[in-house]
C-alpha cells in the first residue's frame, strides 16, 4: 500500500466585505481568505471515510464568524485569530495557514472632507497576508501586490548638459511601468502590524522616487535594503517585478520626430525581476 507523503485540504477565495461601524464613521474591510490544514485524514484516502474531515460548509461559517466577531483592524491580526480559532475548534488539525488579501477602498471627499461612509475603490493594490500555526509556533508574512508603478525617466536622474554617457547608460529604458510585489516575514508575531505595513510600503514608493539606480535588480536590492535596516524584526524581504512594456512609437516613415514622449504598449515578453533578501 503506498504511503501518503503528504495531504491538505480547506477552502480557498472566500470573498466577503466587513463593515467596522464606529458612529458616522465606517472602515470597510473588502477580504478574501483561504485556509489550508494538515492533520491525521489518511483513513478518508485510503478508505473514503469522512469522519474527522471539516465540511466546506463548516470552514466558511468559522472565516465568516471570525471575521463577523473580529475588528479587524489589520489583516494579519484577523488571521492569528483565526488559525487559532481553527485550531481549537477542531483538535485533529495539526497545523493551518491562513491566506489573506484585502482591497483597500480609500474615502470620497467633498469640500475637502473626507466622507465618513462614502469610498471609492482605490485601484488594483492588494494588501496580503500569511499566517502558519500548529499552536505553539506561528509564522507571519505580511505583503503588497499589484503596486503598480513609473518612472518617465527611467531609473536614472538625466545627465548634466556635457556629461559624457558610460556603457552602463545604453541599456536604461526611457520609460519604466511595472506592477510590483513585495513581501516580508517577521521574526515574531507581536508587532504593531499596520506600522510595519505604512513603513514597508513608505520604504517601496520612496527609494522607487529618489534612488539613482542602474536597473531594476539595483532598485529593488536597494529596497529591501532599507526595509531590512529599517525593520530589525523583519527577517525576510521578497520583491518581484513584473515590467508592463511600454516601447517609443517609431514615426520615422511619418518624417516626425518622437524623443521618447509617445508610446505604445506592448503585450509580451513580460520582464519579470525576483529577488529575496535576507540577515546575514
Amino acid at each position: 500500500m503506498p504511503r501518503i507523503g503528504g495531504s491538505t485540504h480547506g477552502e480557498s477565495r472566500v470573498r466577503m466585505l466587513r463593515l467596522v461601524r464606529r458612529g458616522d464613521r465606517h472602515d470597510p474591510h473588502d477580504l478574501t481568505a483561504s485556509l489550508r490544514f494538515e492533520g491525521d485524514f489518511a483513513a478518508a484516502f485510503r478508505e473514503g471515510h469522512g469522519a474527522g474531515v471539516v465540511p466546506g460548509e463548516a470552514l466558511k461559517n468559522l472565516i465568516h464568524t471570525t471575521a463577523r466577531q473580529n475588528t479587524i483592524g489589520e489583516i494579519e491580526s484577523y488571521g492569528l485569530d483565526l488559525c487559532a480559532r481553527v485550531l481549537e475548534t477542531h483538535p485533529q488539525i495539526t497545523r493551518v495557514r491562513a491566506d489573506l488579501s484585502e482591497q483597500p477602498w480609500q474615502r470620497l471627499e467633498s469640500g475637502g472632507k473626507a466622507q465618513g461612509q462614502a469610498f471609492l475603490l482605490a485601484g488594483p493594490e492588494l494588501r496580503t497576508a500569511a499566517i502558519t500555526s500548529n499552536g505553539t509556533q506561528i509564522a507571519v508574512v505580511s505583503g503588497i501586490e499589484s503596486l503598480t508603478v513609473m518612472r518617465t525617466a527611467g531609473f536614472r536622474p538625466p545627465r548634466p548638459a556635457g556629461a559624457a554617457a558610460d556603457e552602463a547608460d545604453e541599456g536604461l529604458p526611457p520609460l519604466v511601468v511595472g506592477s510590483l510585489a513585495v513581501r516580508w516575514t517577521y521574526s515574531t508575531p507581536d508587532v504593531t502590524f499596520g506600522a510595519y505595513r505604512h513603513g514597508v510600503r513608505a520604504v517601496v514608493t520612496e527609494t522607487i522616487a529618489l534612488h539613482a539606480s542602474r536597473s531594476i535588480q539595483h532598485t529593488l536590492y536597494a529596497i529591501g535594503d532599507v526595509v531590512l535596516a529599517s525593520y530589525p524584526e523583519i527577517s525576510v524581504v521578497s520583491l518581484a517585478m513584473h515590467e508592463r512594456p511600454y516601447r517609443p512609437v517609431d514615426l520615422f516613415h511619418a518624417n516626425v520626430e518622437n524623443p521618447d514622449e509617445l508610446f505604445v504598449a506592448v503585450d509580451e515578453p513580460v520582464g519579470v525581476v525576483e529577488v529575496t533578501l535576507d540577515r546575514e
